[in-house]
């Protein structure tokens, strides 16, 4: 029998044969085809995925959308291919034309591509699935962007961790932030916006891919408690990510939009981003197109780590995004032997630049090998060493960061009083304007929000028994957004924020009820 040219499924499709696909949609004016017009950037192919943008004139994106909707089809009905991601970007302005107007056309070399680009062009169209849509060539102002910026389901608060620069700790600052959240009692998650240089997989420890739903929405991966998302878990540690900025845009959208990061009733509280370093176009557009509650900038003590650290905050400030505060990551470090503190990137810098634009500075982290080595084995400090001076450190910042959340919402609540009833076996609190409640010393220190009791996830929760004649030793304010309680039996890493406190009394009655249920189905007793 001969053989035949059909195409088999299991055979994986080459960028040539999406290029010959693409060859059957007509340019614009339905002159050639975009492929030999030059209009098609590289294609790039992930997993069943094919990734590709198209060139058009700015003055023309909205009209010329159906070119990218034919683009998309043509690719999307060969065998072997999942899925498709296809952006339009604009090209110069009119007037100023690809290529000489009589003769043969010369292509452009990439190099030139890409500073025509940069210098030139504007994203246009960001959305990657089928329903996409073209955007326009001009930024919103601020307070178009608050209105365009649509609510991401499952999320009620989107905070971005940011730095000027690269090489100051940011990621590593992000998901110790985030695990920070967690340990003081929120529902967190954390998103890997640096498409180009990925690090959450690696700091935790994931391997693998996100799987499809049925809705077709990807389950976010998770680790330590956290749901989390990633290029990492779509691309090879390797493997260069080599695309033009509407592509890294759309990529970051669908990583945002698509993800099932929690349904109605269970959302996350807040998900952390981890966005890439600098102020460039992805940058601003991210700034732009996420509606985020407020950024958090990482720095270095260094005047040059400062000087890039003031252009990331004055990028949230154009786009009318509040800045939560200023982290000083590697702010000094302490000798192992002689214990003597040694400031080797200056000292005070992010203080003193905090205090000059008037944020708060939310604290400073020193630099230790612990938290490296941590990192780089996929065990972060605050999760991995709960008890460690450093993971109180990351906790404490995560308390002032989401005191500052509620100040620039309107929401923040005022300190409460604090009184300890029946030597120390229950604690009276008295919000203003609010009938004062009780919450016993037993509740408090069997759902205390520490990491070690907590967890990071419901196989490593720890039921904690026996705790039924503890005692409030004493309470320690932590500025004016939470307290630390101290236990009689040891106990006092939890940091209790005055929402969490809330949050207990409003949950009282079905806390305690799963709880005993957990004891009970663990064989353990409160005595």
């Amino acid at each position: 029998m001969p053989e035949t040219n059909t195409p088999v499924s299991n055979l994986p499709v080459s960028n040539e044969q999406v290029l010959a696909e693409l060859r059957r949609v007509k340019g614009p004016d339905l002159e050639s085809n975009i492929v030999d017009l030059g209009l098609v950037s590289e294609v790039v192919l992930k997993d069943g995925r094919a990734y590709f943008s198209i060139t058009v004139p700015a003055a023309r994106a909205e009209e010329l959308e159906p070119l990218r909707q034919a683009a998309e089809k043509v690719v999307a009905g060969m065998v072997g291919i999942k899925g498709v991601t296809a952006v339009l970007t604009a090209d110069a302005p009119q007037g100023q034309s690809r290529a000489p107007q009589s003769g043969a056309r010369v292509p452009e070399s990439p190099r030139v591509q890409a500073a025509r680009a940069s210098a030139t062009s504007t994203s246009v169209a960001a959305h990657s699935h089928s329903h996409s849509h073209a955007g326009h060539s001009h930024a919103p102002t601020p307070a178009a962007t608050k209105q365009q910026a649509a609510a991401v389901t499952g999320i009620r608060h989107l905070i971005a961790v940011a730095s000027g620069k690269g090489g100051v700790g940011k990621s590593t600052t992000a998901v110790n932030l985030a695990l920070g959240f967690q340990a003081n009692g929120l529902k967190v998650g954390i998103l890997d916006a640096d498409i180009y240089g990925p690090s959450q997989p690696r700091l935790l420890g994931l391997t693998g891919r996100p799987q499809a739903l049925p809705d077709k929405r990807l389950r976010p991966m998770e680790a330590f408690g956290l749901k989390v998302m990633s290029m990492g878990f779509l691309v090879d540690e390797g493997t260069p990510i080599i695309w033009r900025g509407p592509m890294v845009v759309s990529a970051l959208t669908q990583m945002l939009r698509e993800v099932a990061w929690g349904d109605p009733g269970n959302e996350l509280d807040v998900l952390v981003i981890d966005m890439p370093p600098g102020t460039g176009d992805v940058q601003l557009t991210m700034a732009q197109q996420v509606p985020l509650s407020g950024a958090i900038i990482v720095s270095t003590p260094q005047d040059l780590a400062l000087i890039d650290a003031r252009k990331g905050l004055n990028m949230f400030r154009k786009v009318d995004i509040p800045v939560l505060g200023i982290i000083e990551n590697m702010s000094f470090f302490i000798c192992s032997k002689c214990g003597e503190r040694h400031e080797i990137f200056g000292h005070g810098g992010a203080i003193a630049e905090a205090e000059k634009l008037g944020l708060p500075f939310l604290g400073g982290v020193p630099l230790h090998i612990d938290i490296r080595t941590r990192s780089d084995a996929g065990q972060p400090i605050t999760a991995s060493a709960p008890d460690s001076v450093h993971a109180q450190i990351y906790r404490d910042i995560a308390a002032k960061a989401w005191a500052e959340l509620q100040t620039s919402q309107g929401t923040r609540i005022k300190p409460p009083s604090l009184a300890l009833k029946d030597m120390g076996a229950a604690l009276e609190v008295s919000f203003e304007n609010a009938k004062p409640f009780v919450l016993s010393a037993e509740m408090l220190r069997v759902m205390s929000p520490s990491a070690d009791v907590q967890g990071h996830s419901p196989d490593q929760r720890v039921t904690v028994a026996k705790k039924k004649s503890v005692k409030i030793r004493e309470l320690q304010s932590v500025g004016n957004y939470a307290t630390k309680i101290i236990f009689d039996d040891g106990h006092n890493t939890g940091l209790y924020a005055w929402n969490y406190l809330e949050l207990l009394h409003r949950e009282s009655d079905k806390r305690w009820a799963e709880y005993e249920s957990e004891l009970k189905r663990k064989g353990l007793s409160r005595t």
